[in-house]
């Protein structure tokens, strides 16, 4: 067996070790449960409960919002489900190869293959 030659020091190591993983957990994200997470999202300045934004020429769609995503249905009738993004987010949602931002009485949706597109509340 070898001896340590230098016991206090890897014991002060270790306390520092011991005292710093406390402070260290307080600093990592939730994942947006708890009393500041996202519900659902009210009438007010930002995203409504239910909304539909005209899209011009490509149609409109339909954004529902949900407790921490939203439902965004196409004039065509196809549906999405996009979680916040990132969770804590209140008005940027995607998943995969489809995205939506909100802001104001714009949402600006994107969908891979196709040129992004600006609709108005």
């Amino acid at each position: 067996m070898i001896a340590n030659p230098q016991p206090g020091r890897l014991a002060a190591g270790i306390l520092l070790a011991v005292g710093l993983v406390p402070g260290l957990c307080a600093c990592v994200a939730d994942g947006g449960s708890g009393p500041g997470a996202l519900q659902i999202i009210e009438s007010g300045p930002g995203q409504p409960r239910l909304a539909t934004y005209d899209c011009g020429q490509d149609g409109a769609i339909t954004v529902e919002a949900m407790q921490n995503a939203v439902r965004l249905v196409e004039a065509e009738g196809s549906s999405y489900d996009l979680p916040a993004s990132p969770p804590t987010q209140a008005s940027r949602f995607g998943e995969g190869n489809v995205a939506l931002v909100v802001e104001g009485g714009e949402a600006l949706w994107m969908k891979a293959g196709r040129e992004p597109v600006t609709c108005t509340r």
